[in-house]
C-alpha cells in the first residue's frame, strides 16, 4: 500500500502545469480576438479604461507560461532516463490534431481549400520550428539527451557561469539595449538549464512556501505595473507604446523572472496527490495544440464561437473572460480525454487480436 501511494505523483506541479495553460488561453483570448485593436485603437464604445488594463493584465502571461513548462521538462528530464518514444509520442501528437482540426475546417467548408494550404499544413513542423512553441519545443526534446551528458561534467559554478551567459545574451540585451539575439531554440536550451540548475542545486528557499509566495507576489506586481504604467504613459503621451515590452516574448527579463518564481512557489506547495488535478494537467499540451492549431481555428474560436471582441465594452467583461478561457480549457481537456481513451481501447482490441 505504500509502494502504491508513493508512486502516485504528487499534484503541486500538475497545478502548476493547469495555471500556466490557462495563461496561455488568456492570452490568446486578448491577441488572438480582436480584443488587441480595440485596447490600442480607443475601439469597443467609450474604450473603457477599466477593461483595457483588466485586458492587457489578464493577457500578459502566454510567454510566462511558456517558460514555466520548459522549466518543468529541465527540473525532470535532467535527471530522467531519455527515451526516443516520447519524442515520437509529441511529433504523433501534433501532427493527429493539426491535420485533423484542418481536414474538419475543409470538409466542413469553413475554410476554403488551398495547395498552398495543405503544403502549409502538412509540412507545418519544419516551418514553425524556431517560430512555434510547439514546433520548437520538439525540437528542444531531440537536444535533450545531448544537454543531459553536457551537465554531469557541469560543476556548479561551471552552469552557473554558462546560465549567467546566455542570460546576458538572450535577456539583458534584448530586453535594455533593443538587441534581437533572442532565439526559441537557444532560449529553451537556456531555460532547461535553469530548470535543470534548481533540480541539481535546489536554493534553500525552493522548500519556503513562503518565501516563494513572497518572490511570486513581487514578480507579478511588477509584471503588472510594466503593462499598466507603460500603457498609461501611452495614452498620456497619444503613442501607440510596447505595453507588453517587458514580457512580451518568453526571454524578457520580467517573463523569466515571473516563470521561475511560480514554478518555485508551486514545487515548494505540499498538497500530495490529488487525482483531479492530474487528470486535468495531463491534456494540456493537447489543450494547446487543438485550441492554437491554426489560424483558422483562431477566428473560428474567439470571433465566431466567443464573439470575444463583442464583449470588451460590456461592463461584465472581466467576468466573461475568465468564462471563455475556463470554457476553452474544459472542452478542449474534454476532446483530448476522448481521444485518450478512444485510442486506449483501439490499443486493446489490437493487442487481444490474435496473430496468425
Amino acid at each position: 500500500m505504500e509502494n502504491n501511494k508513493a508512486a502516485l505523483r504528487d499534484s503541486n506541479i500538475e497545478l502548476l502545469r493547469i495555471v500556466m495553460m490557462l495563461a496561455i488561453i488568456a492570452h490568446h483570448y486578448v491577441v488572438n480576438s480582436g480584443i488587441s485593436p480595440l485596447i490600442f485603437n480607443g475601439g469597443g464604445g467609450n474604450g473603457l479604461l477599466g477593461n483595457k488594463l483588466f485586458a492587457l493584465c489578464f493577457g500578459f502571461g502566454g510567454k510566462t507560461a511558456i517558460n514555466a513548462f520548459v522549466l518543468i521538462t529541465g527540473f525532470f528530464m535532467c535527471k530522467k532516463e531519455f527515451h526516443w518514444t516520447k519524442v515520437v509520442n509529441l511529433f504523433c501528437l501534433m501532427v493527429f490534431y493539426r491535420w485533423f482540426i484542418y481536414a474538419l475546417f475543409i470538409f466542413s467548408g469553413y475554410e476554403a481549400f488551398s495547395v498552398s494550404e495543405l503544403a502549409k499544413t502538412i509540412l507545418f513542423i519544419p516551418r514553425d520550428f524556431g517560430h512555434g512553441f510547439a514546433s520548437s519545443f520538439l525540437g528542444l526534446y531531440l537536444l535533450v539527451p545531448f544537454l543531459n551528458k553536457a551537465l554531469q561534467n557541469f560543476g556548479k559554478k561551471d552552469l552557473q557561469g554558462l546560465i549567467l551567459t546566455l542570460l546576458s545574451l538572450f535577456t539583458l540585451l534584448p530586453t535594455f539595449f533593443y538587441n534581437t539575439a533572442y532565439e526559441y531554440i537557444g532560449w529553451y536550451v537556456t531555460v532547461y538549464l535553469v530548470g535543470a540548475y534548481l533540480r541539481l542545486y535546489p536554493p534553500m528557499f525552493l522548500e519556503d512556501t513562503r518565501k516563494c509566495l513572497w518572490l511570486s507576489g513581487v514578480s507579478l506586481a511588477l509584471c503588472y505595473a510594466s503593462v499598466v504604467a507603460i500603457s498609461l504613459a501611452g495614452t498620456l503621451l497619444h503613442k501607440t507604446l510596447p505595453v507588453y515590452w517587458f514580457v512580451s516574448d518568453s526571454n524578457k527579463v520580467l517573463a523569466i523572472l515571473a516563470s521561475v518564481s511560480f514554478f518555485c512557489l508551486f514545487k515548494s506547495l505540499k498538497i500530495g496527490h490529488i487525482k483531479l488535478i492530474n487528470t486535468l494537467a495531463a491534456s494540456t499540451f493537447g489543450i494547446l495544440l487543438i485550441h492554437a492549431s491554426s489560424d483558422t481555428m483562431r477566428n473560428w474560436l474567439w470571433n465566431d464561437v466567443m464573439h470575444a471582441a463583442d464583449a470588451y465594452s460590456q461592463r461584465l467583461f472581466p467576468l466573461y473572460a475568465f468564462g471563455a478561457v475556463l470554457s476553452v480549457y474544459l472542452t478542449c481537456f474534454v476532446l483530448d480525454f476522448a481521444r485518450k481513451q478512444l485510442l486506449n481501447k483501439v490499443f486493446l482490441v489490437l493487442k487481444r487480436t490474435p496473430r496468425t
